[in-house]
């Protein structure tokens, strides 16, 4: 008889860092500050810390970042007639590209 072994129950979670390494809530504001957005909600999700909001045009933003490096994992914004965007992964750079001062998924946040 074969037995196949299920997935841990964690298996799935965009974030499994350990607690221990886990940044402050204090630390997911200064990041959400950073990039213009006004935190409405911050929560733990999945175990990802989810920021709700708005950006600096006042339009709806969701984002999940890594608790641990405060990576932004995804980002959901609203686009006035357009409804929500989502972004799961951020453009690869080119050379001509300048930085915007935005945060893109897969950015990360100094904290020095």
């Amino acid at each position: 008889m074969l037995v196949v072994a299920g997935q841990p129950a964690w298996a799935g979670k965009e974030c499994d860092a350990p607690p221990e390494t886990w940044q402050s809530g204090s630390a997911v504001r200064a990041l959400a500050e950073r990039n213009g957005w006004r935190v409405e909600r911050l929560k733990i999700d999945d175990g990802c810390y989810e920021i709700k909001g708005y950006d600096a045009e006042g339009r709806r933003v969701k984002a999940k970042v890594d608790p641990a490096s405060l990576k932004v994992i995804s980002i959901k914004r609203e686009h006035g007639d357009r409804g929500r965007q989502t972004q799961r992964e951020a453009p690869p750079p080119t050379p001509d590209s300048a930085p915007t001062g935005l945060l893109t998924p897969g950015s990360t946040l100094g904290l020095g």
